[in-house]
């Protein structure tokens, strides 16, 4: 299973390292879409939820709120790139309070879900799914943390 996530994540993150070029928002549709699809894949060979199950409606709508989210951290963190070479203290502190936001709003979004998802499957079956979201939001984030520079250091 952490095969199939980690060349996933490595399909994904590719597209990251060349940010600057071209637009923001068509390379975060283009990812959003392939890895929606793939995650998907990849969400029923680990769950093997039927297709007909409510888990799936709850499923889609989580992940709409959740791309919804992340779409926000990409536009962050790309503004980070773009400031990086002059960056600011009032521009660190606005995207560091960005981010930090972005992370309140990505568990409440979980925590809410969590209730919903105990309502279609069981708790077992929840913290399954939560624990493999998790597993790829992080092993995703890991990898776009490690292709970033850290503030202040020189490109």
């Amino acid at each position: 299973m952490k095969k199939q996530v980690l060349i996933l994540v490595i399909l994904v993150i590719s597209p990251f390292v060349s940010w600057a070029q071209g637009s923001v928002s068509d390379e975060i549709v283009l990812i959003q879409s392939a890895f929606g699809m793939e995650k998907r894949a990849l969400v029923e060979d680990y769950m093997g939820f039927a297709k007909t199950s409510q888990f799936w409606m709850v499923y889609e709508s989580y992940e709409a709120e959740r791309r919804a989210l992340i779409k926000q951290r990409i536009l962050t963190i790309n503004d980070y790139l773009e400031s990086f070479e002059r960056l600011t203290d009032a521009d660190a502190n606005r995207i560091a309070r960005a981010i930090i936001a972005n992370n309140i709003s990505i568990a409440n979004l979980q925590k809410r879900y969590h209730k919903r998802f105990n309502k279609v499957v069981s708790p077992t079956e929840t913290a399954k799914f939560m624990q493999l979201d998790s597993f790829i939001q992080n092993t995703i984030l890991l990898a776009m943390a490690e292709s970033l520079p850290f503030t202040g250091e020189k490109k």
